[in-house]
């Protein structure tokens, strides 16, 4: 029987804790470890977490590093080879770590594991998100970055790997503060391959307050996509992908008012990967993508999504 380590990062996530807790202490498959890693919390996520009295449980607590240098301690400190995340707010489904393992044991080319995820509200509907792929059935990913085209095929809290390949890529890159999943999951598939299973597992939690994906994206550094590019630089589904990354991130920086940044990254975008809806998006007035994010939000908390897709 495989034993799976699960990181957990943990930084002032006290009301949705000890759910993400208890949904791991509920896996059918019971082999495993868990690492919960108290990121210098200042609220009451350290005492959530001393409440659980599990042997497989271990609490390593330390001062704010960070996402990606926690994530990296965890994963230093694992006790075995193969590695899941979860983050503090999102909830697996029972039988999440059976499909992982599955994986493992069932593509051995693989380094890499993941399962789809729901989108899970507030309000407590939960929304399928738009991912290009048509398998129903477990497989190994031949284009990673086609199949992500759309919204995220693998989030977080959806991935596994092996310790060695994780130590191979060097971990997360600890200066990059949004899309650090991004640049992981980019430099890994251009390395190793990842088996998928579409089967739903996980509920990724939107919408909560102090989640990196609420903040300003003009106040993180992205990932440094320039230097993918240039290492890559025949690779075609790595330049639509990282192009079309760059094309939200425009988005973001025209919405936030920062003008300078949009400008910057709009130079560096290739306009000819994008279609003629995110085209006039890209060209559309600042007050114009404000109302329509407004709009989006409210219809996504109906169950609804929009995309330029």
């Amino acid at each position: 029987m495989r034993a799976i380590s699960i990181i957990i990062p943990v930084f002032n996530k006290e009301a949705y804790l000890a759910e993400t807790i208890t949904s791991v202490l509920k896996q059918t498959y019971t082999h495993f470890e868990v690492l919960l890693i108290n990121d210098g919390s200042t609220d009451c996520s350290l005492k959530v977490m001393q409440r659980f009295k599990d042997a497989r449980i271990r609490i390593i607590d330390q001062e704010n590093h960070g996402l990606s240098k926690t994530r990296n301690r965890g994963v230093a400190a694992a006790k075995n080879e193969l590695i899941a995340l979860l983050d503090a707010d999102d909830l697996w489904l029972p039988d999440h770590l059976e499909h992982l393992v599955k994986l493992s044991e069932n593509f051995p080319d693989a380094q890499l594991f993941a399962t789809g995820y729901c989108e899970l509200f507030n309000s407590g509907k939960t929304v399928k998100p738009k991912i290009n792929t048509a398998q129903h059935e477990p497989y190994q990913i031949t284009d990673f970055f086609t199949e992500s085209l759309y919204q995220p095929l693998v989030i977080p809290s959806t991935l596994a790997f092996t310790k060695a390949s994780f130590n191979f890529l060097g971990g997360f890159n600890e200066a990059t503060t949004y899309s650090e999943d991004v640049d992981f999951l980019i430099r890994a598939n251009l390395q190793f391959k990842m088996a998928y299973d579409p089967k739903i597992t996980c509920h990724y939690r939107t919408g909560v307050a102090g989640q990196i994906s609420s903040l300003n994206k003009s106040d993180l550094q992205v990932p440094k996509f320039g230097q993918l590019l240039r290492a890559h630089p025949d690779h075609q589904s790595l330049h639509i992908y990282i192009h079309t990354k760059r094309y939200f991130l425009c988005i973001f920086y025209k919405t936030e008012g920062r003008l300078d940044l949009f400008k910057k990254l709009k130079a560096k975008l290739d306009p000819s990967i994008l279609n003629s809806k995110q085209r006039l998006l890209l060209n559309a007035p600042r007050f114009l993508l404000i109302s329509i994010r407004k709009i989006k939000v409210f219809l996504l908390k109906k169950g609804i999504r929009l995309t330029t897709f």
